[in-house]
């Protein structure tokens, strides 16, 4: 017992003998700063494949540690298309984000780009190949492929964690939140359409009211422009222009459920802020919007459109409904 009590001072000096080896002393310090390590999750692991946006060719990748981490000749791959991380775009900082976009030269960014529709998988490796972080959204997987549509993505509950979900708003360079996005500054939008009753609503999903006075709504090749008696639009609400008026409040221009139609509303600047295309030339051709039925987003401002069988027009998406 002596021997044990005596010996275990000397390996404590030993062991702080050498930690005066790793410390890093600033030009001009008095204190020595220890160097960061990372912090592992529970599972060891620090670097993670975090969020994808298909639709938009992202890949963001998480470090959870408390250091940043260098990924020069590191490997991202795609399925069967390996590409090497340079030193212009290595660093991910320590708790933070890196993001890469697909469909490039290469040059910063990977060649290869992802399919929401088709799936993927991706692997992280180290540069001696050792394996980091795979994710598998194949047709292989347990469950197949997760669908990821244009505008929303696809990552983990929370940072790093093990569980995947979609977002309907994707959180790509910021924390993923606990599966539930941040409420974006939304889109101003056609929202819903009643050709019977040649309603046009748009919807504002911004946090403010915006003026649309001399903006201009086309349809086809015809063009009208917002008066000041009907431009404002509240945050999260809706305005509805009624066609074939003599366009001192409303368009000129109806809307033709079985001819189709190519809508488009312009700032004052001539930006488009939003187009919508029901015309023949579409992919799958002309919606036909019967009478007494409407054609809008499934959601207020959401990408995908259906047809209401009990039109909306007016109010929330939510209280028509889907056919």
């Amino acid at each position: 017992m002596k021997k044990i009590l005596l010996f275990a001072p000397v390996l404590l000096m030993t062991f702080f003998g050498c930690m005066k080896d790793v410390v890093y002393v600033p030009d001009g310090g008095d204190t020595p700063t220890p160097t960061p390590t990372p912090t592992p999750t529970p599972s060891g692991q620090v670097l993670f494949l975090n969020e994808f946006d298909c639709g938009n060719k992202k890949i963001e990748i998480y470090n959870a540690s408390d250091a940043e981490i260098d990924m020069t000749g590191w490997t991202l791959s795609k399925d069967e298309t390996e590409w090497e991380i340079p030193a212009a775009h290595a660093k991910v900082p320590a708790k933070g984000y890196i993001v890469y976009t697909g469909k490039s030269d290469g040059t910063t960014d990977p060649t290869f780009g992802l399919s929401g529709t088709k799936g993927f998988i991706v692997v992280l490796k180290d540069k001696d190949g050792k394996e980091i972080d795979k994710v598998d959204n194949s047709a292989e997987r347990e469950g197949g492929i997760v669908v990821i549509e244009d505008g929303k993505s696809w990552g983990r509950k929370t940072d790093g964690a093990t569980e995947f979900v979609l977002f309907d708003v994707p959180t790509i360079g910021a924390p993923n939140g606990g599966g539930v996005a941040p409420e974006p500054e939304g889109p101003l939008c056609f929202n819903e359409f009643d050709c019977g009753n040649k309603k046009i609503e748009i919807y504002n999903g911004t946090n403010k009211e915006i003026d649309m006075t001399g903006w201009t709504l086309t349809k086809d090749e015809t063009e009208w422009e917002i008066p000041a008696s009907r431009g404002k639009i509240a945050s999260k609400a809706f305005v509805v222009f009624t066609g074939k008026s003599d366009g001192t409040t409303d368009p000129t221009f109806g809307l033709s459920g079985t001819k189709g139609f190519i809508l488009v509303i312009k700032d004052k600047d001539g930006n488009i802020v939003d187009k919508v295309d029901n015309s023949k030339d579409r992919e799958g051709g002309i919606v036909t919007i019967e009478d007494g039925k409407s054609w809008g987003r499934k959601t207020d401002g959401a990408d995908e459109w259906v047809l209401f069988s009990v039109p909306s027009i007016g109010e929330s998406n939510s209280k028509g409904t889907i056919e």
